[in-house]
């Protein structure tokens, strides 16, 4: 018997470009791992509109009819945020990924998108199952949906194997015209990414510590508010904002970078960090969500929401060489548990439990 898998994907926002990467390696870890009677394909709406009520229609609407169309023996709901897509899906034949709960966890967000959230919460009580990010995630799913413990499985998500440790840091400094010392953040700035703290730190590193560092941002633009702190902390001339960027580029930003500084209010996994490790890069990063489970003792963690204790425990990397060396090393081998041929092994694992329990 033949089973078709369907991947459902998110819509390619930019403050979500994890959930493209989720697919993508998905997808490429589990083709080489198929049986002759397997098959595996991916599905989005055409010219998606992601402002407005138009994201709306295209969301809850155009994407509810297509899914019906495309559904297969089983179906994979990427993102939990599409779970409204089991009112179409059959239940019994649907996995969903629950990424995080950071909506529900953090004050701020605005009504409708706590609202649409909870629309997919309801359906997704049909799912046959539930995968999570992380211990932490499976927890908070729980404690959000009424639903079965045992049909929820904990996948940890991978890193590309192409993030490693590259040779020649100065000669690709000059080549990407990258300050002589830097700390790198990569992401997009939405508030619990935790960027105006990002900020504070990155000035009381300059001027309470006297280190003569530069901040290098990869991903989305700053906000007006975060511009207006940036001119108020006299940083101007201090932050490289290098947008979006290739993954060779990418990685080698990374490597040249003196540190990552990841301080997020939550996070139900956290790539960023890892990918860091997996350069040899030492990490400071938050103490909430998942980033403890994730990173162990291999980073640095710290009060998000104090910047003079983020900006001491960076001024301790950049100034100790040894206590460098020593969260560069724990860093590699953390790095090395996380493998998308891993996690494409366990998630098909679950799909063909799912078709032959039809």
């Amino acid at each position: 018997m033949r089973m078709n898998i369907r991947l459902f994907r998110a819509f390619p926002d930019s403050f979500r470009k994890s959930m493209e990467i989720y697919a993508d390696q998905l997808l490429r870890g589990i083709r080489p791992l198929l049986r002759t009677h397997e098959t595996i394909d991916d599905c989005l709406p055409s010219d998606v509109r992601l402002k407005g009520s138009t994201r709306y229609w295209d969301q809850y609407v155009r994407y509810q009819w297509l899914s019906r169309s495309f559904q297969g023996d089983v179906n994979h709901i990427i993102d939990h945020v599409y779970g409204h897509l089991l009112y179409t899906l059959p239940g019994h034949r649907t996995v969903v990924t629950f990424h995080d709960s950071t909506v529900n966890t953090l004050r701020g967000m605005a009504y409708s998108t706590r609202l649409s959230v909870q629309y997919s919460f309801m359906a997704m009580r049909k799912a046959a199952r539930i995968v999570t990010d992380s211990h932490v995630s499976r927890r908070d799913f729980l404690s959000l949906v009424n639903y079965p413990e045992n049909h929820v499985e904990v996948v940890y998500p991978g890193i590309d194997p192409a993030f490693q440790p590259l040779q020649d840091r100065e000669e690709l400094k000059r080549r990407l015209s990258l300050p002589g010392t830097y700390i790198l953040h990569v992401g997009h700035t939405l508030p619990y990414m935790n960027v105006e703290k990002v900020l504070m730190a990155i000035e009381c590193l300059v001027k309470r510590h006297g280190i003569d560092a530069h901040l290098v941002k990869v991903g989305d633009a700053f906000t007006r508010g975060q511009e207006a702190l940036l001119d108020r902390l006299d940083l101007k001339g201090r932050v490289i904002h290098l947008g979006k960027i290739p993954l060779k580029d990418l990685i080698a930003i990374y490597n040249c970078a003196d540190a990552l500084l990841y301080p997020v209010l939550y996070a139900g996994f956290g790539l960023p960090p890892l990918e860091a490790m997996a350069c040899g890069i030492p990490v400071v990063c938050s103490d909430r969500g998942a980033l403890p489970e994730i990173v162990g003792d291999a980073a640095i963690m710290t009060d998000p929401e104090d910047h003079q204790q983020i900006a001491a425990h960076v001024a301790v990397l950049l100034a100790d060489s040894s206590v460098r060396e020593a969260y560069r090393a724990k860093g590699l081998r953390q790095a090395q548990r996380y493998s998308w041929d891993n996690t494409a092994r366990q998630v098909l694992a679950i799909y063909r439990h799912v078709y032959e329990s039809v």
